[in-house]
């Protein structure tokens, strides 16, 4: 009896080990992304006005990952946001075009304008639930997927650079705190 308790006990709570949870969206603390293992550096919350919660995002990056590489041409990622709220896709296309406008230098901007409206493209409005993810792989480019499923793919690393640097960019990010939430398991 004792030894069926501990069993019962031990396999309700192994997919509670599984996973994170970041106000109520969950999180796999490892993921498979194009054959490459990622591992769960951290969860935060996007807010607006302080008070408004508007998503939950998770990032995924090889084991070992340093700081200093998060962005770097040759590290596969993951960053995965799921939606409290409805928001249209000008709005996420505007959110974002705004912050990589502050980001990148105008020459940057320009050279990058055509893979931005491309990735742009991709993006359709979100009700509370819907989830993006966008994968980077060196040599493959930065896939989106909504809900799941692919919905296309942007090319080079310079381009998965300042988008993933919307939320990773170490001088200007989205949200400095969301940034530290998101790298806060790996080192220096």
């Amino acid at each position: 009896m004792h030894l069926a308790l501990v069993t019962g006990l031990l396999l309700t709570s192994a997919p509670a080990l599984a996973e994170v949870e970041e106000s109520g969206a969950m999180f796999d603390r490892s993921v498979i992304s194009n054959d490459q293992s990622l591992q769960l550096t951290g969860t935060g919350v996007a807010r607006y006005r302080i008070f408004f919660t508007v998503y939950a995002a998770g990032l995924y990056l090889p084991a070992n990952t340093p700081a200093a590489a998060v962005l770097a041409a040759d590290t596969p990622r993951r960053l995965e946001i799921e939606y409290f709220h409805t928001i249209s896709a000008d709005d996420i296309i505007r959110a974002a075009t705004t912050k990589l406008q502050d980001q990148l230098s105008q020459a940057e901007l320009a050279r990058l304008t055509p893979k931005i409206e491309q990735f742009h493209a991709l993006y359709e409005g979100v009700e509370a639930g819907d989830r993006y993810r966008m994968d980077y792989q060196p040599d493959l480019g930065t896939e989106l997927s909504f809900n799941g499923e692919s919905v296309g793919r942007v090319a080079g690393s310079d381009f998965a650079a300042a988008y993933f640097g919307i939320w990773l960019d170490p001088q200007d990010p989205l949200s400095q705190s969301l940034r530290d939430d998101l790298l806060a398991n790996i080192s220096d």
